[in-house]
């Protein structure tokens, strides 16, 4: 049996489980789907979906296996209420779900300071507006588990809630490491969330029962863990700051940047890292993956993501696309925002359509990292994980448009691979970050910029500039 370190990440998408060695290094990996329900600007999944897809990886991983530690990571903030026996009352409002507006406007009124704006991304208002909306399903809730905490409390029977996903929440207090007072009496709804513990935390064991129904050893210790991008920042070397901005593209793209404690740049994303002193600086594209997905799915006979069909079209491509198919985050903060396509004629093929779709994330990347540059953050090189960074013609537009090497690394399995290193830093079979950093320094490929197109890039910008503005009259 090889001694394993286990990390899990409930993705928007799938649930994807990976085992490393204990120095980190990657032996086994399974991904299983599950479904997102959506109707307008709700966006809701069945937490059973997690915790079945889960056993259905960890039977195609764990073979031949001993692991020595568990810690999960996932999809953030997405919550589910749940009764005493951790069974969902109802279904998980994910990140995705824009429906409390009001809501958020209500909490940023309440604590205009915080970092997190008024959004229903960041959670807080999620609670509001399932008090005001499905009461029943909490008044029988004993609790409100974040998607890492409901699989945390399915292993263990304990119930936590991670410092990443609270940080991550609208009106989280930093310093007081809670809520402020006002917003707790504005919010009752505060009090189902359990008690705040740190990403390293060892919650607990697996217990018999989740033995039984997932193959994991009894007693094997499980490690609260956070959002993934925390996990995902550990397996791309961004440990502290200084460390490589880091870009991890699934069914979102999210960008990643270490930065010191405390940090605050108006209208980005901030939540606490699970390393020392250090928080992530945060980017968000709400659509990136899924957009290449739409497109794909547009020709099922063909897959429109070839790279040596993309990057033989002419750069930049004859459509402009803003791929919000689903309201969009930094920098705009739209949930009425919509995805929009300029140039369409009788000649345009899928092609046309998945190039725009590449560059259309990539233009937007290239906003963010222009704020980034202004405040200070040099930003040299990219880290490309998760899903979209197994695409080479995107990663080199990626390049071509933002003016700087895109470096896939050998790992480049994103969230759960982070989390398993988690695992062995809170256990302390992983003495260090430091004895992380050859596990995530190894290079696969890195694409260089074009200079020439680079520039052809940073002139064709004001289409793209002039789409994103027409959003802004959609603004609810």
């Amino acid at each position: 049996m090889t001694e394993a370190l286990l990390g899990i990440d409930a993705g928007t998408s799938s649930v994807k489980v990976v085992a490393t060695d204990l120095a980190g290094r990657r032996l086994a990996d399974r991904s299983v789907p599950y479904p997102t329900h959506t109707d307008g600007a709700g966006a809701e999944q069945d937490a059973l979906d997690w915790w079945h897809a889960l056993g259905a990886a960890l039977q195609v991983v764990l073979p031949g296996l001993q692991v020595r530690a568990v810690a999960v990571t996932s999809q953030a903030p997405t919550f589910v209420p749940v009764d005493e026996r951790g069974r969902p009352t109802g279904a998980a409002l994910t990140w995705l779900d824009r429906r409390a507006v009001a809501e958020a406007r209500m909490i940023g009124g309440l604590v205009p300071e915080s970092r997190n704006g008024a959004d229903p991304f960041f959670g807080t208002a999620k609670l509001a507006w399932l008090a005001a909306h499905r009461p029943q399903e909490l008044e029988r809730a004993v609790a409100v588990l974040s998607a890492n905490g409901f699989l945390v409390r399915m292993l263990t029977g304990e119930t936590v809630l991670d410092d990443t996903t609270a940080s991550l929440m609208q009106g989280f207090d930093e310093d007081l490491g809670d809520f402020p007072a006002r917003l707790r009496a504005a919010i009752p709804a505060l009090a189902k969330l359990p008690s705040i513990v740190t990403a390293q935390s060892i919650v607990g064991e697996v217990s018999a029962a989740a033995a039984a129904e997932t193959g994991l050893p009894a007693g094997t210790p499980v490690i609260a863990g956070g959002i993934d991008a925390i996990g995902s920042a550990l397996e791309a070397g961004a440990f502290v700051a200084g460390d490589p901005f880091v870009d991890m593209t699934g069914f979102s793209s999210v960008t990643m940047l270490a930065v010191p404690r405390g940090t605050a740049v108006p209208g980005f994303i901030h939540s606490r890292h699970c390393t020392v002193d250090t928080d992530l600086l945060i980017t968000a594209q709400v659509t990136a993956g899924a957009t290449i997905d739409w497109v794909n799915s547009l020709d099922s006979g063909t897959d429109l993501r070839s790279a040596d069909a993309i990057l033989a079209r002419r750069r930049p491509g004859r459509l402009v696309m803003v791929p919000s198919l689903a309201g969009e985050r930094t920098p705009s903060w739209n949930p009425a925002a919509r995805g929009i396509i300029e140039g369409i004629d009788l000649a345009t093929d899928g092609t046309d359509l998945m190039l725009a779709a590449m560059e259309g994330n990539a233009l937007a990347l290239a906003r963010d990292v222009e704020v980034l540059h202004r405040v200070g953050f040099a930003v040299d090189h990219v880290i490309s994980t998760g899903g979209g960074a197994s695409s080479d013609a995107w990663l080199q537009i990626k390049a071509d448009v933002l003016g700087i090497p895109v470096i896939r690394p050998a790992s480049g399995h994103g969230a759960a691979q982070g989390a398993a290193m988690l695992a062995g830093l809170a256990c302390g079979l992983i003495a260090s970050i430091d004895d992380l950093r050859h596990a995530s320094g190894e290079i696969e490929a890195e694409f260089t910029p074009d200079p020439r197109r680079h520039d052809a890039y940073r002139a064709s910008r004001g289409r793209f500039e002039s789409l994103v503005a027409i959003n802004e009259a959609r603004r609810s």
